[in-house]
């Protein structure tokens, strides 16, 4: 429905199979249990399924099986702000407050303004001497 939406030239729409997007979003959102279902795959033959004509569903459902992996658990629960994340740990500048704010505002539909109008303080000028863009 959205490919046919879109009639201008200028818009490139790029999509896959929900099949694939879970498995994206366990991947993304997994822990070190995922690592598991990662090398169970592997073992079943999967090593280049983001292309979509090597992804195969099946192998992917059985490697969850093999290492005990619930996709839903992963990629459909909600999530509290105050669970501890496996990627926690890393400080990569943008602040975890910084993330609930903003997915808050998504909930409101809220935008917030690039940083080239107005820093929105995610914390990332810490890597840039305290600037958070330049031009």
């Amino acid at each position: 429905m959205l490919k046919r939406a879109i009639s201008s030239k200028q818009i490139k729409y790029n999509h896959h199979d929900a099949k694939t997007s879970v498995l994206e979003a366990v991947i993304a959102r997994g822990d070190r249990r995922v690592a598991g279902l990662i090398y169970e795959a592997f073992k079943l033959g999967c090593t280049f399924d983001s292309w979509s004509e090597h992804f195969d569903g099946e192998k992917w459902n059985e490697a969850a099986r093999l290492s005990n992996v619930d996709f839903a658990f992963y990629a459909n629960r909600r999530r509290e702000y105050d669970e501890v994340f496996p990627w926690d740990h890393i400080d990569i500048g943008v602040t975890k407050n910084f993330l609930i704010r903003e997915s808050k505002k998504a909930h409101e539909a809220v935008t917030t303004p690039q940083c080239r109008e107005k820093c929105s303080g995610c914390g990332a000028s810490k890597f840039n001497k305290g600037v958070c863009y330049e031009n």
